[in-house]
């Protein structure tokens, strides 16, 4: 390998180095998803949804109250065109399940609580963008 060959490959490893994470932070960026605020039917609950945590909206006489779960708590599955969440509030596990991110449906949109002890509770969420 000549000397001219010797000083340009530390170059070519740092452009290449840098080219890398460009690429990859481009990747996370472009990943972030707006946040989508969901709701029962009804009102029960009601939910704000971002890329790594849930937020639930409880809401009294006296203020708002919101709990957050966080990333290492929610786990996300993603489908073809929109993601499952699964999640632990109070000792219920909450499925929270979003057919299609880009066209929100209350048909195929819903989320299921089932307690510890097994007893399952179904509602069809209203989702929009926050």
């Amino acid at each position: 390998m000549s000397a001219k060959n010797r000083s340009l490959l530390p170059m070519l490893l740092s452009s290449l180095t840098a080219l890398m994470f460009l690429v990859m932070f481009a990747e996370k960026a472009h990943s972030k998803a707006a946040a989508i605020k969901c709701e029962t039917a009804f009102g029960e609950k009601a939910f704000i949804i971002e890329d790594t945590k849930v937020a639930f909206i409880q809401e009294d006489a006296q203020a708002r109250k919101i709990s957050s779960q966080e990333e290492a708590k929610v786990r996300t599955h993603k489908t073809v065109n929109g993601f499952k969440k699964v999640l632990y509030v109070d000792g219920n596990k909450h499925t929270i399940n979003i057919e299609n991110a880009a066209e929100f449906s209350e048909v195929n949109d819903y989320m299921s609580v089932v307690s510890p002890k097994g007893h399952t509770m179904t509602y069809s969420i209203k989702c929009d963008k926050a």
